[in-house]
């Protein structure tokens, strides 16, 4: 049975190896649904054939990380957080569970440690994905104050409805921003956690792992999204008036400790320079009183 089991292994992990080597991601492709193509589909249905056995799971945990790097390097999300979702939420379980089978009393290899790092730095960035679609949808439905059309000859019933409309609409924009302040700060927190991720930053392995090419692509991600989270933050907090929070963001984009400015081109650098500037300006504050960060403690 364990012959058995390792050659469904050995044939499954070939067929996905195959498929992935003759896969580019396009923008071409023809969409089906959940804004994923057809093409994209096929490739993200292939990570259930990893998925058989639990002795597999590392190795589906690896590929499935490496498809969704892909995919985000092409900016696709929808077919990466379709791969997250393929993912059994007991996976970190489960490898744990394997190895200590077979090295029992050792500790879990770099390879297994940096890939279960990297599959959480990936569900906190497709998080923050979520809570600023969140966001954006409840920030667009904003009430609309109700039309006045009564005059103040109106009969009394028309006059008492019009309050009615009144008191329903301030009512209505009351929930409505305090539910825009709950999901204003939910999604703040979740984009903080992956500009500060813990113990070395987002996408950074905590020891050396024997990938070479897979380092490279974990820094091209990082220059990619961190700019970006940034500035979907930038955009959060200014929207939100809360322009105070975008010059102490600053702080955390300049910090040695993070040392995120590295992952900014300079042309990112001058815009982000320029929103902070501008923020400034609208909270009468001076960028450079923020000279000392707050402790990843106290950011979320």
């Amino acid at each position: 049975a364990v012959v058995s089991t390792q050659s469904t292994g050995d044939v499954t992990m070939k067929i996905f190896q195959h498929l992935i080597s003759q896969y580019t991601p396009s923008n071409s492709d023809v969409v089906s649904v959940a804004n994923i193509s057809n093409t994209d589909a096929k490739i993200v249905s292939a990570v259930s054939w990893l998925l058989l056995t639990d002795t597999q799971r590392s190795t589906a945990l690896r590929q499935a990380n490496r498809l969704i790097r892909r995919f985000l390097g092409a900016r696709k999300h929808a077919p990466a957080c379709a791969v997250f979702e393929k993912i059994p939420p007991d996976s970190i379980e489960v490898i744990n569970r394997e190895w200590a089978k077979e090295y029992p009393g050792c500790p879990l290899g770099p390879d297994d440690l940096n890939s279960i790092r990297e599959y959480l730095c990936l569900q906190a960035y497709l998080d923050t994905h979520q809570a600023y679609n969140d966001w954006c949808c409840h920030s667009s439905k904003r009430p609309s104050p109700p039309t006045t059309g009564v005059s103040t000859m109106g009969t009394f019933s028309e006059q008492v409805a019009e309050e009615e409309k009144k008191k329903s609409y301030e009512v209505a924009l009351q929930r409505w921003e305090q539910n825009l302040c709950v999901q204003t700060q939910l999604t703040r927190d979740k984009m903080l956690n992956v500009l500060l991720f813990i113990d070395g930053g987002w996408l950074v392995d905590e020891v050396e792992g024997t990938e070479p090419e897979r380092a490279e692509q974990l820094h091209a991600l990082r220059t990619q999204c961190i700019p970006s989270t940034t500035f979907l933050l930038v955009n959060v907090l200014r929207e939100s008036g809360e322009d105070r929070a975008v010059v102490e963001l600053s702080d955390y984009i300049a910090s040695e400790q993070h040392q995120l400015y590295k992952l900014f081109n300079q042309q990112e650098l001058r815009r982000f320079l320029d929103l902070v500037y501008e923020s400034s300006i609208r909270c009468e504050c001076d960028p450079l009183q923020f000279s000392e960060p707050k402790s990843e403690e106290n950011i979320v």
